[in-house]
């Protein structure tokens, strides 16, 4: 299986035309579908419809027709991801979910996110409270194709209705697409920070969670330093109060964090680029095309 990187990489191989932008908007759509089938344009929107709308009764015989194996994937694909969720149904039971969690594992059609938060433990001297007792720290799942994970969020939940090809899926998917390709964004600044063009030196980085916060980065580098970012994927620019927020989610942490980086799809404010301090970094989203380079 490919990593993020090789198969971005792909991707603009087969579309070189496309900008930055929309390579990422269209890779977080057909990564994963048959390539060589498709020629897509600059409008994303206009090739899910081509591709994916149009050609929906031919391309709904690649997935799981099980009620059950749509039911996980669905609520894989619009939850939090948390890998126990996906047994805590009522529809079916837990033995059931482990046993569809497997199908799918052993298929590649997801893998596992590991936790990376610091489970704290009782001592004599300091015993947990009782919630902390029966707290667990949990991992997360996700897909390994991203035009699965498209089909299970807006496809798959609607298709009793593709075949007359009701305007209203088009609707939810223009009202949360750029939610949806957030994740994408997020996944490919978490390569981004590890290109040597940025002397950060990253030995390990992705997203983290814990009881209390979640944030899209933390990094570590190669002496031990942690790196934390934010990546957003909005029309914004981002300002001086989302690197507040940040420093803020910070305290809660039990990490001694160096620097900030910031990524977004829409650049920064000039007052923001003017004020900001050598502890962040930003990355504005002509730096992605460095994914792209061998």
């Amino acid at each position: 299986m490919q990593n993020l990187k090789k198969r971005f990489q792909l991707f603009h191989k087969h579309f070189p035309y496309l900008s930055i932008q929309e390579q990422i908007e269209n890779f977080a759509v057909f990564d994963g579908l048959e390539l060589n089938n498709i020629q897509l344009n600059t409008n994303v929107f206009e090739n899910i419809k081509r591709y994916i709308i149009d050609d929906f009764s031919k391309l709904k015989t690649e997935f799981y027709d099980d009620k059950d194996m749509k039911v996980i994937l669905q609520k894989l694909a619009l939850g939090d991801r948390k890998q126990y969720a996906i047994y805590k149904n009522k529809k079916f039971s837990q033995k059931r979910g482990r046993m569809l969690y497997k199908e799918l594992f052993d298929n590649q059609i997801i893998s596992k996110e590991f936790t990376r938060e610091k489970i704290l433990k009782s001592s004599k001297h300091k015993p947990l409270k009782k919630e902390l007792r029966r707290y667990s720290a949990e991992n997360k799942l996700r897909f390994t194709k991203n035009f699965h994970r498209f089909w299970y969020t807006f496809i798959s939940p609607y298709e009793d209705k593709m075949e007359q090809k009701d305007e209203n899926i088009i609707k939810n998917i223009d009202k949360n697409l750029e939610k949806y390709i957030s994740l994408t964004f997020e996944e490919l600044s978490n390569e981004l920070i590890k290109e040597k063009y940025f002397n950060l030196n990253i030995v390990e980085t992705g997203s983290y969670w814990d009881k209390n916060i979640e944030i899209d980065m933390l990094s570590k580098d190669i002496n031990g330093n942690y790196i934390v970012g934010e990546c957003k994927w909005t029309n914004q620019k981002i300002c001086k109060n989302i690197l507040r927020k940040l420093q803020s989610k910070v305290k809660k942490m039990d990490f001694e964090v160096t620097k900030f980086a910031l990524f977004s799809k829409n650049g920064f404010s000039s007052t923001f680029k003017k004020e900001k301090k050598d502890d962040t970094i930003l990355f504005d989203l002509e730096m992605f095309k460095r994914l792209n380079n061998d």
